[in-house]
């Protein structure tokens, strides 16, 4: 082996071979029970972020785990390439007029971002079966989303409405109620003045602007200062119309002056008011997020310059009573981070999907999985249980799924497109028939809208199963879902809904849920506040296989840090486990020994034992069971087991040497097992040097605990002999004596169990002779100096510290009883002095059978060890 781990060398040359032998193909007719996992597919922005590193990283290890499981593992990997940064970045070197020309031009982009994130996971050393790779943009996919709107259509199940709709006219789209947010804001709440029946009723808004939309005033039933206006109706300055004036249970009679009016629309309240009370609707913002005709001689503002200018043509009638800044939640556009504007209520066309009424069904079904950690079903159950409008499905873009269906502009009929035809752009394509089948009027027209995102993203259990195809049956149900708990409610909950409509079963059987990864300073990562790092920037100074090493050892479900000082150690991890390899296999015997001392035997228990709980914590998706294996490596063997062995390993002794060779051997090989899933590059470059073998590690199979090695008592000696032959090295250290020094003698005053640990214990501490001892033992003390603590004496006795030094000196014996008691008492020119036993500091020294000895602590065990002759 070299004498240096060099990653720079070692990862690419084995990720090459990885890719060249095809090595993680999957086969459906190979052996073993079939693991599909239901892999994310990261949007194409380009560039893979230290999210997508935890989250395949994780997926990469169960993956490898479950190979050397004896599972026979489909490892896909698709990519979601449908979205509006896609769009925004296209935008600024290709006009949207030619729509053709811009769609083509958003693929080519997609796709050249698509090269270099799988360059990125290929540089992660993911274990992808690429040939089974799949983009959300490419005819086959579109096709397959599509067949699957005919299914839902066909059961009833899709619907276009003009329906008020949160719209983001930031981006210029429909969005559906799981990519909404809020987010505290301060505003204005303006207080305005309404005539009512020659009196003034005031209401208090933060949307003044929208007045042109009012179509009633809101008040308690219960709030006696407005009974008296109740079912009359109120005078709208600025537009010279009459409101009724409602009374309703929802008005909160404590904010503002506890009565509100009713736009349409304002906010969801507002949209629940209409359909109650069968209001008019008034659309007063446009699609671009100016105002309409509808606001008089303030259309074509846009809403904030509205407000400016409304807020001062009421000061100037008088209308405005009073003005404070509040805090208050506003609804944004949260799922785009670069968005998070404010959306707006705004009835257009949309295609919905139901969903609302069904939700209890994607409760049943999900409770049927496992979870990890499993209070993340809650979070389902709690977004399912909220749902209050089905799903809308139609954005107004142009890369995307288009939605495949054309519709009568008469009866509103839905016309959907033969299957041979798919896929299927409504937009251009001539539509599948020339008359409406319900009504025979000819005016038919095809969507203009595509998918919703999530529309695509949500069958991938299908598409990685081979949906439609031969190989179905066998691949589905996936095994798991392996995703971030921020999309919960979009992509699982979705995913779960139409997998169960198309299939009659859940999707899945596990759920792995991450956390979001955090800066150093524990914030969100965030290019404005500079705390974002790049996993290449990591991946150029360390390797790869420290940074899986971090992301392993975040827990389940919970927000992660990234920390530089865990990539660190990841590095040094793998600079020691190289070496204690390099160390150990000029070692290898494949000898059986005859017999194996207690040490061998603690060894061999503690490793079975790790085995044992290493497994147990895969099974659960417990990544951080990493951190066992790394304590093992670096205190248990290294530390502790190859110093004690080290004088068998390079002794006379043919039967103890054996005993060591082979104990290291097995703890070595099964150690570089278990460490695979998690650095599959190092354990590649190790394995040839430890089995002789050139097959890879990640076709061998996992290490099974033997449970008759597993043994308490030789782990409670074997530590007994580890602490103790560690006390006597660090005695060594202390001492300025070389750890190769040879000791006289050692008396280890012990109960039962360490006679046959002598040989290790005189062997790793180099001593002529080791006594094991029982009962206490009888040492004579006696004091051999003292030195004066002049924090004490100083203060108190100045220049008599010198006379009361030579006189505690020259009675030694009895100030060593008198030590004993606490207080001393001497004799210093006449006068008596007492002083405090911490006025001193006495050194002293240990007798054993006529021997000086200096005497060590370990628990309840004492050791003598006696003191080389100067």
């Amino acid at each position: 082996m070299p004498k240096e781990y060099d990653p720079t060398v070692i990862e690419p040359k084995w990720q090459e071979r990885w890719e060249e032998s095809e090595q993680y193909r999957f086969d459906p007719d190979a052996d073993g029970q079939v693991y599909v996992l239901d892999t994310p597919p990261p949007f194409t922005s380009g560039s893979l972020h230290i999210g997508h590193v935890l989250n395949h990283t994780w997926i990469d290890i169960v993956a490898r785990y479950k190979r050397m499981r004896g599972y026979n593992v489909l490892l896909p990997q698709g990519f979601d390439c449908h979205g509006l940064p896609t769009e925004l970045a296209v935008e600024e070197r290709v006009s949207k007029r030619d729509i053709a020309k811009f769609r083509s031009a958003c693929v080519d982009w997609t796709s050249h971002c698509i090269d270099r994130m799988k360059e990125q996971f290929r540089k992660l050393g993911y274990s992808a079966d690429w040939s089974r790779e799949y983009r959300t943009m490419s005819p086959k996919y579109i096709t397959k989303v599509q067949y699957s709107l005919l299914k839902f259509n066909e059961l009833g199940l899709v619907y276009r409405k003009r329906h008020p709709i949160h719209y983001c006219w930031n981006c210029r789209t429909a969005l559906a109620k799981a990519e909404l947010g809020y987010k505290d804001e301060k505003g204005n709440l303006t207080h305005i003045q309404l005539k009512v029946d020659g009196d003034h009723l005031t209401i208090a808004t933060t949307r003044p602007e929208l007045m042109c939309a009012c179509v009633a005033v809101m008040v308690h039933p219960g709030d006696k200062r407005y009974n008296k206006y109740v079912g009359k109706t109120a005078w709208l300055p600025l537009y010279d119309r009459d409101v009724p004036v409602i009374a309703d249970e929802d008005v909160d009679p404590k904010f503002g002056t506890g009565a509100v009016y009713v736009c349409t629309y304002g906010d969801e309240q507002d949209m629940a008011w209409q359909q109650k009370y069968s209001l008019p609707m008034v659309v007063a913002i446009d699609q671009n997020g100016l105002m309409k005709e509808v606001a008089g001689r303030y259309s074509g503002m846009s809403m904030s310059e509205c407000q400016k200018h409304i807020i001062a043509d009421l000061k100037a009638m008088g209308a405005i009573t009073r003005q404070n800044t509040i805090e208050h939640r506003v609804l944004v556009h949260s799922e785009r981070s670069s968005c998070q504007k404010p959306v707006e209520l705004i009835p257009t066309p949309q295609w919905f999907i139901r969903v609302k009424d069904r939700a209890d069904d994607v409760i049943k079904a999900a409770k049927e999985m496992d979870w990890y950690p499993q209070y993340m079903f809650q979070r389902l159950v709690d977004w399912a249980e909220s749902l209050e409008w089905d799903w809308v499905i139609s954005r107004q873009r142009v890369f995307g799924t288009p939605i495949p269906f054309w519709y009568c502009e008469k009866c509103d009929n839905v016309i959907a497109p033969v299957v041979n035809d798919l896929p299927v752009n409504p937009a251009i394509d001539k539509a599948p028939v020339d008359a409406c089948p319900c009504c025979g009027s000819k005016d038919i027209k095809g969507s203009i809208d595509v998918c919703d995102c999530w529309v695509d993203s949500s069958i991938t259990p299908l598409i990685a199963s081979d949906w439609l195809g031969d190989e179905f049956d066998k691949l589905y149900p996936t095994s798991i879902r392996p995703q971030g708990y921020e999309i919960i409610r979009t992509w699982l909950f979705y995913t779960i809904y139409r997998c169960l409509v198309l299939t009659g079963k859940p999707p899945f059987g596990d759920v792995l849920v991450n956390g979001m990864v955090q800066g150093e300073d524990g914030k969100k990562m965030s290019k404005s506040m500079g705390n974002v790092i790049e996993p290449d920037e990591i991946i150029a100074e360390f390797g790869v296989d420290p940074i899986r090493q971090w992301a392993a050892t975040a827990s389940l479900g919970e927000d992660y840090p990234f920390e530089w000082k865990e990539v660190v150690y990841g590095k040094r991890f793998l600079t020691k486990m190289w070496n204690i390899v390099r160390f150990s296999i000029p070692h290898y015997s494949a000898t059986t020994p005859k017999k194996l001392s207690i040490i061998d035997q603690w060894m061999l228990s503690k490793l079975n034992r790790l085995v044992r709980e290493v497994t147990a914590d895969l099974d659960k998706y417990e990544f951080k069971t990493l951190q066992k294996i790394r304590d093992f490596a670096w205190s248990d063997l290294a530390d502790n087991y190859i110093e004690m062995i080290k004088h068998r390993l390079y002794g006379d002794d043919p039967n103890a040497k054996i005993a060591a060779q082979h104990t290291l051997r097995t703890v070595i090989n099964t150690m570089v097992l278990m460490l695979a899933p998690f650095i599959p590059h190092f354990a590649e470059e190790v394995h040839p040097y430890c089995s002789n073998s050139r097959g890879s590690i990640h076709l061998c199979k996992w290490p099974e605990a033997d449970e008759s090695l597993i043994d308490h008592d030789a782990e409670v000696c074997g530590d007994l002999i580890r602490d103790v032959t560690g006390a006597i090295r660090r005695y060594k250290a202390e001492q300025g004596m070389p750890l190769n020094a040879e000791l006289e003698r050692i008396e280890i005053y012990a109960g039962n169990g360490l006679e046959q640990g002598i040989d290790d214990i005189k062997g790793t501490t180099c001593a002529k002779n080791v006594d094991i001892v029982k009962g206490a033992p009888e040492f004579d003390e006696r004091i051999v100096d003292i030195k004066p603590n002049m924090s004490v004496l100083g203060p108190l006795y100045r220049g008599k510290v010198g006379a009361i030094m030579e006189a505690l000196k020259n009675d030694l014996p009895r100030v060593a009883e008198q030590v004993k008691a606490g207080t001393i008492s001497i004799e210093v020119d006449g006068e008596t002095i007492e002083l405090d036993a911490g006025s001193i500091e006495i050194k002293k020294e240990f007798i054993s059978k006529g021997r000086a000895v200096d005497v060590l602590q370990v628990g309840d065990v004492v050791i003598a060890i006696t003191k080389p002759k100067c």
